[in-house]
């Protein structure tokens, strides 16, 4: 369970996370992870940001992943431990705008791998009061990409606008 004010506060040191790392506005963030806590913090936290958010299916092998990051010309990505030590490590050389990987950890913290950053050990670091970044209606928010079964994967781009209607029909 988790109340809204520790949503909020969650989500604004994600967004002071990635203020630190010197990520902005527009830029890509993929999320390689379940339906877990650290996934709906990285959305909300990526919006007060201004950064779009990248959903990806984690039953995807390491290429269709590493196709969409290229396209997107993706700089972080949000994953678990055992998700990048499969899909992301042995690729990762391949991959020359990820700049930065914030691991969350399986079944409790995240463990030290080279080349990424705890995200647990980043959130408690991180502030938790976050002025939210000014956007527009027609700026993009979300990119989702199609499933790439008939030829190369496209991006389906979402504006912040269009949340209003998510949150009218939801």
């Amino acid at each position: 369970d988790v109340t809204y004010l520790q949503l909020s506060q969650q989500t604004n040191r994600f967004a002071n996370v990635l203020r630190r790392l010197g990520v902005g506005r527009g830029e890509r963030l993929f999320l390689l992870t379940g339906r877990i806590p650290a996934l709906y913090t990285a959305v909300l936290g990526s919006f007060k940001n201004g950064t779009v958010v990248t959903p990806l299916f984690s039953a995807f092998g390491p290429e269709p992943i590493a196709t969409r990051i290229r396209l997107a010309e993706a700089t972080v990505l949000v994953t678990t431990e055992s998700l990048y030590r499969r899909k992301i490590a042995p690729m990762r050389d391949q991959l020359p705008t990820l700049r930065h990987v914030l691991l969350v950890g399986d079944s409790g913290p995240a463990a030290a791998i080279e080349g990424t950053h705890a995200l647990e050990r980043l959130m408690q670091e991180a502030s938790d009061v976050f002025d939210i970044v000014p956007t527009q209606p027609e700026d993009l928010s979300l990119l989702h990409f199609t499933s790439g079964t008939t030829g190369t994967p496209k991006g389906a781009m979402h504006v912040h606008g269009a949340v209003l209607t998510h949150w009218a029909a939801g």
